[in-house]
């Protein structure tokens, strides 16, 4: 009997080794530092991770943790070092640390988070990628938001004079570059920290896409709202992955999760940020917010104290060996062609 049953247990041994690799089954943690009724959980994660899921027949799964495992800008690191496997990053929260990705998030350049996340990914991609710019970890894909809007609680800002001295919340990266430009003093602080920041009038306003101003429920704060055409500045961000989390998955699912990640992810996430600045401009219309479209010339002189932006990124793309020139034209082109559509 003691020998038949070692036996059963040898052949059972040899039978779970032969299982094929894309018939094993992976839980993949996800970090999210936004709440789950946010756009990027609620349309963009959620829709992704069951996307996934269906793709592989169930093999590969995304588990959205509770909490987050960490404050927002210590998920590069909590991805790269094994503490969660994949999450997303706004670049604009590492100062210094992704400078090619600004491309992207010029003031007054893109009119939808969709046109501009698939021609920033398109871009990324073909001229980007080999500068490593998140080396450690699996880009599996970039995205930006819509374009960004200025909101104060006091103040209305109908002329480039109005925004000296005020005290604004920024995430960093172009948005501090752009309050700099204004003569604004910039606040840099996480998105979740708007709310507080505002109501005990630690700062004077926000820089934000619209959905924030219902995500973040700023609504009842904010007075005063200046729009730009195609945005004031954006903000590009990154879903990530840890590398050992990616080599656990069968070449069929690893393909699989590539498919659905680069443009296809891009342009997933710029639909379910545009889907939520549709609802909360609507928010804003709503009579209570001033909202003022900036004339000729306030666009104007925004224009010329950002003028430079472009070569200073030109600058750091040619020492990191880009063709900044070629990459800024293919991303121009695109946007234009996506927009026009």
């Amino acid at each position: 009997m003691i020998k038949a049953l070692a036996t059963l247990a040898i052949a059972g041994a040899a039978l779970a080794a032969t299982v094929p690799a894309y018939a094993q089954k992976v839980q993949l943690t996800v970090s999210s530092w936004l709440p789950p009724t946010h756009a990027l959980v609620a349309d963009f994660i959620t829709p992704w991770a069951k996307e996934i899921e269906q793709a592989t027949d169930g093999r590969v799964t995304l588990r959205l943790l509770p909490k987050a495992v960490t404050n927002p800008a210590g998920h590069f690191d909590a991805v790269r070092d094994g503490l969660v496997d994949i999450t997303f990053i706004s670049h604009s929260y590492y100062p210094g640390r992704f400078q090619l990705t600004k491309f992207a998030v010029m003031p007054l350049s893109g009119n939808t988070a969709q046109s501009r996340s698939v021609a920033a990914w398109d871009t990324y991609e073909k001229y980007l990628l080999k500068a490593d710019e998140h080396k450690g970890v699996r880009l599996l894909g970039i995205y930006t938001h819509g374009p960004g809007i200025a909101f104060t609680t006091s103040k209305s800002i109908t002329r480039v004079e109005d925004f000296e001295r005020l005290k604004i919340r920024v995430g960093g990266g172009m948005a501090t570059d752009v309050a700099k430009a204004l003569g604004v003093s910039p606040i840099a602080k996480p998105a979740p920290e708007s709310y507080e920041l505002l109501s005990t009038g630690v700062v004077d306003g926000v820089f934000f896409p619209a959905e924030s101003l219902v995500s973040f429920k700023l609504d009842s704060i904010i007075k005063h709202a200046t729009t730009f055409p195609g945005g004031l500045y954006s903000d590009t961000h990154a879903v990530i992955m840890n590398e050992d989390a990616f080599a656990r998955l069968s070449k069929q699912d690893q393909d699989t999760v590539l498919k659905l990640s680069g443009r296809h992810l891009a342009e997933l996430a710029g639909k379910a940020w545009d889907k939520h600045d549709a609802v909360a401009r609507k928010v804003m219309d709503g009579g209570d917010i001033q909202v003022v479209k900036a004339d000729d010339a306030l666009v104007a002189a925004v224009r010329e104290r950002t003028k430079g932006f472009e070569q200073t990124w030109l600058d750091a793309a040619a020492a990191k060996g880009i063709d900044g020139p070629a990459a800024l034209a293919s991303f121009r082109a695109e946007l234009k062609q996506l927009d026009s559509q």
